[in-house]
């Protein structure tokens, strides 16, 4: 399946020179520690490849566009990788969902949903309404503007990326 990550061009030169890229605890601030190992987690259940050990690549479903702020820090310089990798190594998620997890919000389809549950909720509940970042359905039957489900914003992780797997770099400086 052809994917697309975005790193900056010190991080795909290492990954040339090693032949790989994983994922790295230090790129990973202190308070999403907890997201991240939730986000393994569910890895580990749901990748056959994946033994828990590394932290996620971040991949796209579809090709970023570089000229969109944010993609890096401004005037850093960047790669858009495109990949071929086996789906069965990716693990995809909406990227606006993937948001209640790194703040510890409950995920709900609606506002009125939220607001019902907001101050009886227990933190098994809210981890457990997580796994819906990964049920495309049901994101999709959600209420429209509280949501706001895009099915060009779907972001992938894998534990590794390798050079074998490239297809094309593209350089640019982000905005």
């Amino acid at each position: 399946m052809i994917v697309y990550t975005v790193k900056p061009l010190h991080i795909y030169r290492k990954m040339r020179d090693n032949g790989f890229y994983k994922g790295n605890e230090k790129y990973v601030w202190p308070e999403f520690k907890s997201s991240y190992a939730w986000m393994m987690g569910q890895m580990k259940e749901r990748l056959p490849n994946y033994d828990g050990s590394t932290y996620p690549v971040w991949l796209w479903h579809k090709r970023p566009d570089q000229n969109r702020p944010g993609m890096l820090p401004k005037g850093q310089k960047g790669v858009i990788i495109a990949l071929d990798i086996p789906e069965e190594d990716i693990l995809w998620s909406c990227f606006d969902s993937w948001h209640c997890v790194l703040n510890k919000w409950l995920l709900t389809q609606t506002e009125e949903e939220y607001n019902q549950l907001e101050e009886g909720y227990s933190e098994e509940e809210m981890i457990s309404s997580w796994s819906n970042i990964f049920d495309f359905d049901w994101l999709k039957n959600s209420e429209e503007d509280w949501l706001r489900f895009d099915p060009d914003w779907i972001q992938g992780v894998t534990p590794r990326i390798e050079m074998k797997n490239v297809i094309k770099v593209n350089r640019f400086i982000a905005k």
